[in-house]
């Protein structure tokens, strides 16, 4: 098991409509310089709206050397997209982002991690569609998305497909993805120190983050269906994020196809209901 954690990032348009400035280019930008300078070389997961928007910055990670992954259609949940409409949407963005950078796209990040019970027909897709492994399940109870019965270590879907979970800590009852967007943002240095301790010889030891993880001047407007402290914590945090990322991934040069050729042997993980 390595002891180094990589670097995923979730390159996403964060803005609620197109009247509010677009602010994404301009925090990814400087925070690929501060990757090369960290020796830091990931996987980027692309909403597959922002490959014809953004071409050019989706070649520049490219070309740096990172690991270029599908983050979804336009960050719609898998269950609210259907199996018919994944499908054809996930073949479409998958030959434009290859096209872009030049190279096979072999992993798939569900947007909000929803892989889950109610999306269960997406693994054989992706297989299908070429896909070598996916990381869109958080295996714990969540607000939002999660498979508590999922397990908690690399596994393979009945078709194949790699699944390389979101790495959690148990915290009393909960289990927490503590390296990740919000969770790695407003926790306590203390306790982001006791998770990468315990998460640093995980089988498949990752990170995560968003553009808007990094940009502390974003003007703040209402989110929906987040609530009031929903939207506060969406901003705590962001100027302490590139200390703490730089802390856990510098040096590392792990991509999360790197770490799935290592489990193509993995147990399989049969979800209830299916054979």
């Amino acid at each position: 098991m390595s002891p180094t954690i990589a670097f995923t990032f979730d390159l996403e348009d964060h803005r609620p409509d197109r009247a509010v400035e677009r602010r994404y280019v301009a925090i990814v930008e400087p925070l690929l310089d501060d990757l090369d300078e960290w020796g830091v070389t990931g996987t980027v997961f692309v909403v597959g709206d922002l490959i014809a928007e953004s071409p050019d910055l989706i070649r520049s990670i490219a070309e740096r050397g990172h690991e270029v992954g599908l983050h979804g259609t336009d960050h719609s949940p898998l269950p609210e997209l259907g199996p018919q409409r994944f499908r054809a949407d996930v073949e479409a963005f998958t030959e434009s982002l290859a096209s872009v950078t030049g190279r096979p796209v072999l992993g798939f990040r569900a947007p909000t991690l929803s892989l889950v019970p109610a999306s269960a027909w997406a693994p054989e897709i992706l297989a299908e569609l070429g896909y070598v492994y996916s990381s869109s399940v958080l295996p714990a109870r969540n607000p939002l998305f999660g498979w508590p019965e999922a397990p908690a270590e690399p596994f393979r879907w009945p078709c194949g497909l790699v699944e390389l979970p979101a790495p959690v800590v148990r915290l009393g009852p909960a289990r927490l993805p503590m390296l990740g967007g919000v969770y790695l943002r407003v926790a306590p240095s203390a306790l982001v120190k006791w998770a990468h301790r315990r998460l640093r010889h995980h089988p498949a030891p990752w990170l995560y983050a968003h553009p808007y993880d990094f940009d502390p001047d974003e003007v703040r407007w209402a989110m929906p269906l987040v609530g009031r402290m929903g939207k506060q914590i969406m901003w705590w945090g962001r100027r302490r994020m590139r200390p703490r990322v730089r802390g856990l991934v510098a040096g590392s040069d792990l991509t999360l196809a790197a770490i799935a050729s290592r489990h193509a042997d993995a147990p399989v993980f049969h979800p209830p209901g299916t054979t």
